[in-house]
């Protein structure tokens, strides 16, 4: 049986937007030759992510999708051992143009570091644990231009000062009897306007 610590992990790239077919065509391969004992883990490292009109739903307490968006777009990540099957299974899958840091002329590519696939499961853990704990990344960014769609200020626009995507709330400086002044606003009164 093969030793655990010689399984490493490796950057396949795949044409973006095709990560996924490429997962489920190589797991499709792997089991069909046989290869599960090369393979320990396939994966893609997702953070979540809401549109703007999801972000307004959530806001309003409406229901909303919640997507899931790969943190490295076109690249895959396999846990496994670098073999000849293996090496030749993972290039010739559909949507697969390469493992990284291969040179190509038959060079098999060098592992990613212990170090750098440490640093991208805490990416993955840290944008899942922002997201539990309600902490969403909302449009209304300190510097935003937005226009107030709600209360008596409705039409006025101005600068975001400093937002709270906890509260759902952000201070706004808008111009009131020719005066700038911070106003607090919640997220359901602002729209972002697009400049």
């Amino acid at each position: 049986m093969d030793n655990k610590e010689n399984f490493k992990w490796y950057m396949i790239s795949t044409i973006s937007g095709k990560e996924e077919n490429v997962i489920e065509s190589l797991n499709n391969r792997i089991k069909s030759d046989f290869l599960d004992h090369l393979f320990e883990e396939i994966k893609i490292f997702e953070a979540p992510h809401l549109t703007q009109k999801e972000i307004e739903k959530k806001i309003k307490g409406q229901s909303f999708v919640l997507k899931k968006e790969n943190l490295y777009k076109g690249y895959i990540f396999a846990k496994m051992l670098m073999t000849d099957e293996a090496w030749f299974i993972v290039r010739n899958t559909q949507y697969v143009t390469g493992l990284v840091g291969s040179s190509g002329k038959g060079a098999k590519p060098t592992p990613v570091s212990t170090r750098e696939i440490k640093k991208m499961f805490e990416a993955e853990k840290k944008a899942w644990a922002k997201y539990d704990a309600g902490i969403i990344d909302s449009p209304f960014t300190v510097g935003a231009l937005v226009e107030v769609v709600d209360g008596k200020f409705s039409g006025t626009e101005g600068i975001v000062l400093e937002n709270d995507d906890k509260k759902l709330e952000a201070w706004v400086e808008i111009e009131v009897f020719g005066r700038k002044t911070p106003t607090r606003f919640s997220y359901n009164e602002l729209e972002v306007l697009k400049k």
